[in-house]
């Protein structure tokens, strides 16, 4: 009968091992970007950017060390953005000092998650060149005009040849 506990004491062993480091690897818990709720979102297309926007899945600690920071992605150049602010214990944000030429763009960002332990991550978005919708409506315009004028001067030729006679 000894035997037998003794054969079940590895298993025991093992069971509360697993249990351990289950709960260790929670507390020691990463926080990451909610995707879906920040802005801009990983490989969004825009066309406009006023503020970078990170919500995160944990709370973070406001230690003074939160950054996040912008640059192309070919080149590596820094954009200059603004100060990086806690708006809530789960976001922070910068504001976009001067709209970005477009381009390929990656946030970076540096965070103490609530365990105190430091993250980092980013990802990239691609900004494009606003178009212009006016722009058709103008050469409509335009050529709408061109042919008003075209109409008005062969209708003052007609009529004046008209009353010349020919």
């Amino acid at each position: 009968m000894q035997k037998r506990h003794i054969r079940k004491l590895p298993l025991l062993l093992a069971l509360i091992a697993s249990v351990l480091l289950g709960i260790s690897s929670q507390a020691a818990a990463h926080t990451t970007v909610d995707k879906e709720n920040s802005t801009p979102q990983p490989a969004a297309v825009l066309t406009d950017l006023n503020e970078i926007r990170l919500v995160f899945k944990s709370p973070l600690i406001d230690d003074g060390k939160a950054k996040i920071s912008l640059a192309t992605v070919r080149e590596g150049q820094d954009i200059p953005i603004g100060e990086t602010v806690f708006e809530s214990p789960t976001v922070i944000t910068a504001s976009i000092l001067q709209t970005p030429k477009p381009g390929q763009y990656v946030i970076r960002y540096v965070v103490t998650a609530e365990d105190g332990d430091m993250n980092d991550g980013g990802y990239a978005f691609e900004l494009y060149e606003k178009q212009d919708s006016s722009k058709p409506w103008l050469f409509l315009a335009a050529a709408l005009g061109i042919l008003l004028v075209f109409v008005f001067l062969l209708r003052s030729y007609s009529q004046s040849a008209t009353q010349r006679g020919e």
